[in-house]
């Protein structure tokens, strides 16, 4: 086991002890410095039990941003560590960090945001350095002890009240559970491959109407398309009603789009020799209701799929699937599968205050293999409790538990399928706002 401090952990203990001077240095008011701590447990039991495992670690981020200096310029840097509390069964990336030695690293440390920013009066904002991204095709993930970042540059403009226009260029990125930064690969080509991950976009919100497009290409391995457009009918009481559609494609893009390069998804090897040069075009359409009647939440949504709709931008990607039947133990994006999926939830504040649930149910028919239909046919169910509390006695403090039990029936080859799994996550998140 690693227990020696590595020089990325001195990092991150350095950037604790320099960034209070950097706030406390400036006269000017809009500096943020904050703490963040997460205490993270995964308990998973899988349909071989040799793959179940738990994981218990805690995360903690030291998070200072400037403000806008002669109103044009600023930065950020962040420091974030993990260190390993506990783990039992099988031994793999998830919250925590596998080394080369086939154990757990006891901690790791990084700096994981650096970056500069600029802006021009309101009109455009940009950020150059590492950092975090969360647009509708591509995520920084916030499901582990702390989120992933990526190097390279973002940006928005704002022509007229109500239109953003964004933007973003990446070249290399850093893992949840890893202390390094890389450039993005395939599942086929190892570290490296893909040169740049871009995106364009457009958003725009005004009154009940809400639209966003959005444009990404994973350089030489995959193009996205997404448009969502939202109406919200406000009605007595202040209820409201949002109905959200959306339709989203994915293509392959290239010379990196080969046979396993998308290994968790794709049944390629039906059709294709090894390393041969593969295809998929997937699109996937839904429709999705929200009401809100006082503390009460209802929602229900239907997706379609022609095609295998890839979530993943390239491999090690997660969290960036925009559907609203999307799983969370599995994608639920299969040539040619239905989702149906209801939800229901209640704030119980007239009860216990800063109590949230929410159950959801979702279940997939008539996927089939992605190259040969023949070859395969498979149903999914997700089933999920997710219970959220602020405790009232600390501020800052919150505490979140989702329940996740995945079920499936699979005759055949469908990658995008897993076999029955079952999730207990625990969440412990505290706050602390220096300024």
């Amino acid at each position: 086991m690693k227990t020696t401090p590595s020089p990325k952990t001195l990092a991150v203990l350095a950037a604790s002890l320099i960034l209070p001077v950097f706030a406390h240095a400036a006269e000017e008011d809009g500096h943020k410095l904050e703490l963040k701590v997460r205490g993270i447990h995964f308990d998973r039991e899988f349909d071989n039990s040799a793959n179940d495992r738990t994981q218990t670690a805690l995360g903690l981020q030291l998070n200072y941003e400037s403000p806008y200096f002669a109103d044009m310029i600023g930065f950020g840097l962040s420091g974030y560590s993990v260190t390993r509390l506990d783990s039992s069964g099988r031994v793999t990336n998830d919250i925590l960090k596998v080394d080369n030695n086939g154990d757990f690293h006891d901690s790791f440390g990084k700096v994981a945001e650096a970056f500069v920013k600029l802006k021009h009066r309101d009109l455009l904002a940009l950020k150059l350095g590492r950092q975090l991204h969360k647009s509708m095709l591509l995520s920084s993930s916030t499901s582990r002890a702390v989120p992933n970042t990526y190097s390279g540059g973002s940006g928005v403009v704002t022509p007229m009240k109500g239109l953003k226009l964004y933007g973003a260029v990446y070249d290399e990125w850093s893992r949840r559970a890893d202390s390094r930064f890389e450039e993005f690969a395939t599942d086929r080509s190892g570290e490296g491959g893909i040169d740049y991950v871009g995106l364009v976009g457009a958003e725009y919100k005004r009154g009940p109407v809400a639209i966003n497009l959005e444009y990404l290409n994973s350089k030489d391995f995959l193009t996205k398309v997404g448009l969502v457009g939202a109406y919200t009918f406000t009605l007595a009481d202040k209820n409201k009603l949002k109905l959200t559609g959306g339709i989203h494609t994915s293509r392959d893009a290239g010379k990196l789009f080969v046979t396993s390069s998308e290994n968790n998804e794709l049944d390629d090897e039906d059709k294709y020799a090894a390393g041969a040069r593969s295809d998929n075009d997937g699109k996937g359409i839904y429709l999705d209701l929200d009401w809100r009647v006082g503390n009460v939440m209802l929602g229900a949504a239907v997706a379609k799929f022609d095609g295998a709709w890839i979530e993943d931008n390239f491999t090690g990607d997660h969290g960036t699937n925009p559907f609203p039947t999307g799983g969370v133990l599995a994608d639920m994006t299969n040539n040619d599968e239905t989702l149906w999926m209801v939800r229901a939830g209640y704030d119980w504040k007239d009860y216990v205050k800063g109590l949230r649930t929410t159950v959801s149910f979702k279940q997939g028919t008539g996927a089939r293999n992605s190259h040969v239909r023949s070859l395969g046919e498979a149903d999914e169910e997700e089933l999920e409790f997710d219970l959220r509390y602020q405790i009232p006695l600390v501020k800052g403090l919150n505490l979140r538990y989702r329940y996740l039990q995945y079920t499936s029936d699979k005759t055949g080859r469908v990658d995008g399928v897993l076999a029955d799994n079952t999730d207990h996550r625990v969440y412990l998140d505290y706050t602390y706002r220096f300024f």
